[in-house]
This record gives C-alpha cells, structure tokens and sequence, in this order.
C-alpha cells in the first residue's frame, strides 16, 4: 500500500515539476517562437538576384541535312520589328519530307532599274535572337536584311533624292537565287544581313513554390505616430512539401498613409517551411511624426513576379 502511495505522490510531483518547467506533452502542435525581424534593406542588386532565372536551354539540333533550293518556299516578307529601321524580315518554309539546315547567311543584293546595286555588310546572329538549329517540316527559317533609317553619317534620317529600290536579290548557299519583290527600301544608311536562324525556344523556369505560400498579417490595435510598430507576418504552407526560403526572399511594406519600406527576410535560422507549416516572422515599420491620426491599412507583400499580399489596419494616435 506504501508502494502505491509513493508512486502517487511521485507523478504528482513530476506533472507539478513539468508544469513549472513548461514541458508539454504534444509540444509539436505548440506554435514555434516568431522569427525577430532584421534590419536588411532592399537593394537593387538583391532584387535582381531575386529574380527566377530561365532553366538551362536544351542546345539546339544542327544535325539534319543541308535544305535543299526545292524544299524551300520563299514567303512575303514582313516589316523588321526593330527601332529606327525600315529593313525586311525574309522567311523559307521547308515543304520538304523532312527536317534540314539552312546555315550562313545569303549573299543580298538590293536592285533598282536605273540605279546602282546595294550590296548588304554582315550582321551577326545575335542581331536576331535566334540561334541557328534545324527547321522542322512547315517551319521557318528566317533572315533579316536591316536597313536604318539613321546612322553616324545621316543621323536624321534624310530619304530625299534618294532612290527606292523595289527589290531584293538573295543567293542561298548552293547558289540559287531568290527574289523579293514589292519593297520600297530608300536605304539612307545602307543595308546589313543576318545568317539564317530559327527562334528561340521559349524559356522554361522552375516552379515557383514561393507563390504558394499563405500570409496573414497581425497588427497591434494602437500605434504612436513617431514610434515604430511592431507586428507579425504568419506565412503558411498549404502544399504537401517544402518551401525553401533560398535564396532569401525580400518583402514590400506600405501604409495607405504613404509609407513604403522594403526588406528582405530573416533566413538565418530559417531556411524553408515545411509542408503544412507555418512560420511567424516579426515586421518593424517605422510610424513618421506627421502621419495622420485615425485608421491606418498596412499592406505587406513578398517581392517577386506573384502577389503574395495580407492587409490589416491600425489605429495610429
């Protein structure tokens, strides 16, 4: 019967003892301690390494045969999208039986009845932004034949008494020749050709987890105009995995009272949130002596290409 007694006394003892030392049993459902704020401003180095970077491109396939003249349809031409240029756009399409390779560029020559021939320099292929690859069957290969309307030795452009050339001769690797006809090309700072290149896959990037994150904003009732208010950013995590908080996101502050502050987390101890977590994160925003008193809406957000907001508003005294 002492034995009992003892062993009652005993677990009082030691569910008093676990009281006083806050031991709790389920402690993994308790909330973690907030995450203090840090003092790391925004700069704009960080929110350029902050951006997402494309994924590594796949190299392009140059593996198929030469295209031949014959699977190559020549279509009309189209205008150059590029600023102060009056230049063309030229495009083959292969209706051939299967993929090839038109590399290089043309030799072009711009022709008018009455006027002498204009030959065209050499661009570079990064003047296009493709890159050369094989053209599939039904797609497009294209040169570009640039033609400014300003240089160094007529900077304004001047087309007066020039002549107009009707006409483009090109003479495709092999050496067939193609005519575009139809153009009206004054050519005040001469012409330049691209090679041959197919465009740029469009690039790829990975998921961007960050976005999935829930926030909620916890401010105080009442803050002193002049003081700082301290409040907390809850950022939970929905998905059935982690978070990473690498590279350290950065987040935007602002008050309908034209407050605007930018900072970047404070990653030191937190590197991700685990699946169905949360963390708290402390917010400092400094509260200036002239703001108004009344009703004050703080909006917070984390900086990136996806609206991650929570709002919330406090009485400013």
């Amino acid at each position: 019967m002492k034995s009992v007694l003892n062993l009652r006394r005993l677990v009082m003892v030691l569910a008093i003892l676990t009281g006083a030392l806050g031991v709790g049993i389920g402690s993994a459902n308790a909330k973690p301690s907030v995450v203090p704020w840090a003092d790391k401003p925004v700069t704009p180095a960080l929110l350029v390494s902050l951006q997402p970077k494309p994924l590594p491109a796949t190299p392009p396939k140059t593996d198929a045969p030469p295209c031949t003249s014959s699977a190559l349809q020549l279509e009309p031409a189209v205008g150059l999208q590029w600023m102060q240029n009056g230049g063309v756009a030229i495009r083959f399409r292969n209706t051939g039986k299967a993929a090839c390779l038109l590399r290089g560029r043309p030799f072009v020559v711009a022709t008018s009845p009455g006027h002498p021939s204009v030959v065209a320099t050499k661009l570079g292929l990064a003047a296009t932004g493709g890159e050369v690859a094989d053209t599939p069957v039904g797609g497009t290969v294209s040169v570009d034949v640039s033609a400014p309307i300003s240089c160094v030795s007529d900077p304004g452009g001047n087309e007066q008494g020039l002549p107009v050339y009707h006409g483009l001769v090109l003479v495709l690797p092999g050496g067939t020749e193609r005519t575009v006809s139809g153009l009206k090309l004054s050519l005040p700072c001469g012409m330049a050709v691209t090679p041959f290149s197919m465009p740029k896959p469009t690039p790829t990037y990975a998921p961007y987890w960050l976005a999935s994150l829930r926030p909620a904003i916890v401010l105080p009732s009442k803050v002193k105009a002049g003081a700082t208010l301290v409040y907390e950013v809850t950022l939970r995590n929905p998905l059935s995995r982690p978070v990473s908080l690498s590279p350290c996101p950065a987040y935007i502050e602002h008050s309908s009272s034209d407050i605007k502050l930018e900072y970047q987390f404070n990653c030191s101890n937190v590197h991700a949130i685990a699946a169905h977590a949360s963390v708290d994160f402390q917010m400092k925003m400094a509260i200036p002596d002239a703001t108004p008193s009344g009703a004050m809406t703080v909006y917070w957000s984390v900086i990136g290409p996806n609206t991650i907001e929570s709002r919330a508003t406090v009485d400013v005294l």
